[in-house]
């Protein structure tokens, strides 16, 4: 079964409980209320992973990490969709590693024990990759273009092109925006 297809099958399973009257067995009512807090975070895990063609694990672990950082989480999976396209031993020309695509250098400006085969597992690099976007955003005041274009070329290449008053035209931000439609305005 796909995990699109699952992921349908979870919604749907969902609206038909919320549909069916009190439980005859407990007598308790059922509230929506709580029906949307245990089903919308693994509903939205299981479509990111259908939507990426990725293990729920994994979408899960990026969702997790994202809401953790205050990230939206659609902008961070269309941001690891861009970068390396999921693949968590992916090395870039660079040298950037893993899944966000983070230089050890970068990696180490945040966390002195991170290595380079550190960044190969998920979680470190996710962390350090979400760390670093975060810290972007906030120094060009939650902009998500020129955040995005910042991690993507660097503060200070970025600040340089800039204060020449042009901005780069090279569909990076786009391209990662476009995976979370006004989520990330």
């Amino acid at each position: 079964m796909s995990y699109r297809r699952s992921a349908t099958l979870i919604v749907a399973a969902a609206l038909m409980w919320l549909a069916l009257p009190p439980s005859t067995m407990t007598g308790v009512p059922r509230t929506p209320e709580a029906v949307v807090v245990r089903a919308v975070p693994d509903t939205l895990v299981a479509s990111f992973a259908a939507r990426y063609g990725i293990q729920p694990e994994l979408a899960g672990l990026i969702h997790r990490l994202a809401v953790e950082h205050g990230l939206e989480p659609a902008a961070v999976f269309g941001l690891i969709a861009t970068e390396s396209g999921f693949n968590a031993r992916a090395v870039g020309r660079a040298g950037a590693i893993g899944l966000m695509q983070i230089k050890p250098s970068t990696a180490r400006a945040y966390d002195a024990s991170v290595t380079r085969e550190r960044l190969f597992i998920p979680e470190i690099n996710l962390r350090v990759g979400l760390t670093h976007l975060r810290r972007e955003l906030a120094h060009f005041g939650h902009d998500w273009t020129l955040g995005l274009l910042s991690y993507n070329m660097g503060r200070t290449r970025l600040s340089r092109v800039l204060s020449r008053g042009i901005l780069p035209r090279n569909r990076y931000a786009s391209k990662v925006l476009a995976h979370c439609g006004k989520l990330c305005t």
